[in-house]
């Protein structure tokens, strides 16, 4: 499986998930909510990438919303939100 993420604008992604099906996303990530959930330890494109990675563990490509804003993965997994705390945790151990 493949993943291309294109940045459209400051808060808008294009995602493509090459699989056995082509799926394409349009993802929104607000600055405000980006900010409250990394504290501006990882890249909100490296977000995106590690949030669809998480998406695909829990489904297949097929099921991911086609447009979504990114916090509404919390809706469906409790788990999130302590997921991208992980990922900031590692994240800032690399730059140390």
């Amino acid at each position: 499986m493949n993943i291309e993420i294109k940045q459209d604008s400051n808060n808008s992604f294009e995602v493509k998930i090459f699989d056995d099906v082509i799926t394409e996303h349009k993802i929104f990530l607000s600055d405000e909510y980006y900010e409250k959930l990394t504290k501006n330890k990882i890249q909100k494109k490296k977000l995106v990438k590690l949030s669809i990675f998480y998406l695909l563990e829990r489904e297949k490509n097929t099921e991911i919303l086609s447009n979504f804003e990114l916090r509404e993965i919390s809706n469906y997994f409790s788990d999130y939100t302590s997921e991208v705390q992980k990922w900031c945790k590692i994240e800032s151990k690399k730059n140390d």
